[in-house]
């Protein structure tokens, strides 16, 4: 017989592991778009430095602090992917992949934590909530990987 609980937490896995790779790439896209390496119509583009530059203007950020910190974002997502797909691969039960799926959900928590953070620093209420929800998600997930029994 099959068993259900495991089924659940790898397809929880692997939620993550699809949605970070689609960020990812969009983001990558983007940045590559900010370049000038993609055409300004390219269409899979998350149009997120552009946001990012609207966001800290409130400072007169300088552009290469923009771009650092895109950069810095684009790379965490790019590990945050690398690390769930390698926990939906592992991930067996509790003994197989658990410190995987873990140090996946850790960096992923970090990263919401971190956005809050800057969310209140640069004053950019209207995306707090979106990465209030990611962040309460991926406890969530913490949550049915640990309590949901196998």
């Amino acid at each position: 017989m099959p068993n259900h609980s495991i089924f659940l937490k790898r397809a929880l896995l692997f939620f993550w592991s699809a949605w970070f790779t689609l960020v990812f790439a969009t983001n990558l896209a983007d940045g590559a778009r900010a370049l000038g390496l993609l055409p300004e119509e390219w269409a899979f583009a998350s149009g997120n430095f552009r946001f990012v530059t609207e966001t800290t203007a409130r400072y007169a950020a300088p552009k290469w602090l923009n771009a650092l910190l895109f950069a810095g974002v684009v790379v965490w997502e790019g590990i945050a992917t690398i690390l769930f797909c390698r926990a939906f691969w592992a991930y067996r039960d509790r003994q197989m992949g658990r410190q995987r799926a873990y140090l996946a959900m850790i960096v992923s928590l970090l990263l919401w934590a971190a956005f809050l953070i800057v969310d209140e620093a640069f004053i950019a209420y209207a995306v707090e909530g979106t990465h209030f929800r990611l962040l309460i998600a991926t406890l969530v997930t913490v949550l049915v990987m640990e309590l949901l029994p196998e």
